[in-house]
């Protein structure tokens, strides 16, 4: 047993040292940005200083971003992240604005269409409350059914290569959220929660068209199931909005989620944001 915890306090000593290596590797790459910065080629002839949005794994230069001082956006982005969710172990500030603004963005496209919303992948709600902030979802006709375990990754759905980072990823960040996720959607009545693993609880929210679709359920086997289910039942020109499809650290996903694409003759759009989008056709 002793031997065992020296191996890992081995294995986290060396993890240190690589990220103080990549820390000063970044902070001399910036140096060497500011001494050029507004030369050409490195940031497109725009100065280092014209940065004009920087988080969540993406930096913008030279883009009109009005949505982000949209009045109605800012109130609905605030209530989303204002949630329970927690980004940070460190209590540094994380910014999602772009990936909520997507989720808002395929939202109106589903208002448009014949069907209810669905989100398999919850939490504390995030994306749903912006979109039901931004959208008035109260006073829609229409359901918003969520589905969650409401507390964290089932570790029998997770894969032998994506099990460490996800128990880590349950440990972190997903403790028990059920009963803050009931206070966040009270003023809601027409978006229901649905707890369990999916799929083993979408037959019994008895769904039938659906007009937007979001995955965000950070394991493969979960999210393949769920866009299986609700193919069929997408009405055409729905949006599908995965969230983690992107991301270098959820490859298992973004691979089974292709060839699901692939097989039903359309694919995949690879957002900025790390999100994948697809359209129902």
């Amino acid at each position: 047993m002793i031997f065992g915890n020296r191996k890992k306090i081995a294995a986290l000593t060396d993890r240190i040292a690589a990220l103080k290596e990549e820390r000063k590797a970044l902070k001399n790459r910036v140096k060497e940005l500011e001494r050029t910065r507004g030369t050409g080629d490195l940031v497109a002839g725009v100065p280092l200083n014209d940065l004009c949005y920087n988080s969540d794994g993406l930096s913008v230069w030279g883009k009109n971003l009005a949505f982000l001082e949209e009045a109605r956006f800012k109130e609905a982005y605030r209530k989303g992240v204002a949630s329970g969710h927690r980004f940070t172990t460190g209590g540094a500030e994380f910014h999602i604005e772009w990936r909520v603004h997507v989720a808002i963005w395929a939202a109106g496209i589903g208002l448009r269409l014949d069907g209810d919303f669905v989100e398999c992948g919850v939490n504390t709600g995030i994306l749903s409350l912006a979109i039901a902030d931004y959208h008035r979802f109260s006073e829609r006709d229409r359901v918003f059914h969520l589905f969650d375990t409401f507390n964290g990754i089932p570790e029998e759905q997770m894969a032998p290569e994506e099990r460490e980072k996800k128990k880590l990823e349950n440990r972190l960040f997903y403790p028990d959220c059920y009963e803050q996720a009931k206070e966040n959607f009270a003023p809601y009545p027409n978006m229901k929660l649905i707890r369990g693993r999916v799929p083993d609880t979408l037959e019994s929210a008895k769904i039938g068209k659906v007009a937007y679709l979001s995955i965000d359920m950070n394991v493969a086997e979960a999210e393949l199931a769920a866009i299986q289910y609700f193919w069929e039942k997408l009405v055409p020109g729905a949006p599908v909005v995965l969230d983690d499809y992107g991301w270098s650290a959820y490859e298992p996903q973004k691979r089974v989620l292709d060839a699901f694409a692939e097989q039903v003759g359309t694919s995949i759009l690879t957002l900025p944001t790390g999100q994948g989008l697809m359209i129902k056709c």
